[in-house]
């Protein structure tokens, strides 16, 4: 039966182009038990076709270079897999798509988890991520089967190397993700580092973002968290500054007015901060939209959307 099974697997991927009938005629024979081949293409071919995720019957893996037009609808439609799996596996919910980069592909539904360490053990992985309600062994055989590996796998509680990119089937992050504050279409004004200020006619570093709006334009949190400050400041004008659990801080600055107080809890895309004006040091309607890090330094805003 395994024989077989490698038969049709290596006569799929040679109708790809990924192999070649006379490199299949070497390998055909069937791979000991305890081998396993997460990727059956050459480690030089680094993005295989998207056919070959549909085609191949097992789980298979690689990267994808982004192309204008691409979506993340269209590119879960490519590798047979679900939007989730895609955004969950990058850590990215793909708001803005980042053409050019690579990002990680697969033909299975749930994370494509990598090793961090050398020596992660099989069980830690799947008791790590077991969903809640599930039972530890089902899981343990249902992660086994997604990735082709033996019960053995199980049995020994296998080690594996660092960098080594695991299926966990129907698991999905939670991404605490940025996103972008105002509503419609959007563009920036002034971006991220060293500019020519309008009113202090001066070059200073800017710490943030501008993004342009209508007057009276609604402002919502780029993620949730706690209102630490509401009220005017300095150059800012009305400003709101939420803090995230894990201690970053989003500032939105030269609003027309702030409509949360000190204290209060923001939902992201939901809670109504305040509305865009142009108080403080402003040439006109926009948000000054930042990002802070627990240490205190800014980062650049349009670098976070869609990704925590």
């Amino acid at each position: 039966m395994l024989k077989r099974h490698t038969a049709a697997l290596l006569t799929a991927a040679a109708a790809t182009g990924l192999f070649s009938l006379a490199a299949i005629g070497q390998i055909s024979r069937p791979a000991p038990l305890n081998m396993h081949y997460s990727v059956i293409y050459q480690p030089a071919f680094r993005e295989p076709p998207a056919e070959a995720f549909k085609k191949i019957p097992r789980f298979f893996y690689g990267s994808h270079k982004l192309k204008r037009g691409e979506t993340v609808s269209s590119l879960a439609s490519a590798y047979a897999t679900d939007i989730k799996s895609v955004q969950s596996s990058n850590r990215n919910e793909f708001i803005l798509m980042p053409y050019g980069s690579s990002i990680k592909v697969h033909n299975g539904k749930g994370l494509l988890y990598e090793t961090y360490k050398e020596g992660e053990s099989f069980m830690s992985i799947v008791s790590r991520f077991c969903p809640r309600g599930e039972k530890l062994e089902s899981f343990a055989q249902k992660t086994a089967k997604a990735n082709n590996f033996p019960a053995l796998y199980i049995l020994e509680n296998k080690k594996f190397p660092k960098g080594k990119k695991i299926l966990l089937p129907g698991v999905y992050v939670n991404l605490d993700t940025y996103r972008i504050p105002v509503n419609g279409f959007v563009r920036i004004s002034s971006g991220y580092g060293n500019r020519y200020h309008p009113i202090l006619k001066r070059r200073i570093f800017h710490n943030g973002c501008d993004i342009p709006m209508p007057l009276g334009s609604p402002v919502y949190p780029a993620r949730s968290g706690d209102v630490v400050f509401s009220g005017y400041k300095n150059g800012y004008g009305y400003v709101v500054e939420i803090r995230h659990k894990d201690g970053y801080i989003t500032r939105y600055g030269h609003l027309k007015e702030c409509l949360v107080s000190q204290g209060e809890k923001a939902q992201k895309g939901k809670t109504l901060l305040g509305k865009v004006g142009s108080t403080g040091l402003s040439t006109g309607p926009h948000l000054h939209f930042e990002i802070i890090t627990p240490s205190g330094k800014s980062v650049n805003p349009v670098s976070k959307i869609g990704k925590n």
